[in-house]
């Protein structure tokens, strides 16, 4: 199940001439919309750049929904997504992250849980600039 967790109808809803009864478990396939063609013409492909649009910003038209969507979307999603921001933009600065030669990464390799998430695999961080005594000396003074 990826995607979240079920819900129940209050009420019997037709939608699309279709009965959704009242008290089934409904939930959202988070993992269909994201995966649109149309939106997306190279689902299997990794590119943020899809993400922006032709001047620079970030296109509106297209939409992400790691947080759920209508009435009970998670109300901490500007938390976390600005702490997420500030740690992968210090990972970045400091570590250059190159997969392993020796270990390949298995990009459709996911565990079977209540919200999908990819199998654990191996990464090699290597300190950019100044090496390893620069990078500790930035993470203290940011209080990491």
């Amino acid at each position: 199940m990826s995607g979240g967790f079920p819900h129940k109808p209050m009420r019997d809803i037709i939608w699309n001439n279709y009965c959704i009864p009242k008290g089934v478990s409904v939930i959202g396939n988070v993992w269909s919309v994201e995966r649109d063609p149309a939106v997306f013409p190279d689902l299997e492909t990794f590119n943020p750049q899809r993400w922006i649009a032709a001047d620079g910003t970030l296109r509106d038209d297209i939409r992400s929904y790691p947080f759920g969507f209508s009435q009970r979307v998670c109300p901490g999603q500007h938390i976390v997504t600005v702490s997420m921001y500030i740690n992968t933009v210090l990972t970045l600065w400091a570590f250059r992250l190159c997969e392993d030669e020796k270990e390949k990464i298995d990009t459709l390799a996911f565990m079977e849980s209540a919200n999908a998430h990819p199998m654990p695999f191996k990464v090699l961080f290597e300190p950019r600039l100044g090496g390893w005594d620069m990078v500790k000396e930035a993470f203290e003074a940011y209080g990491m």
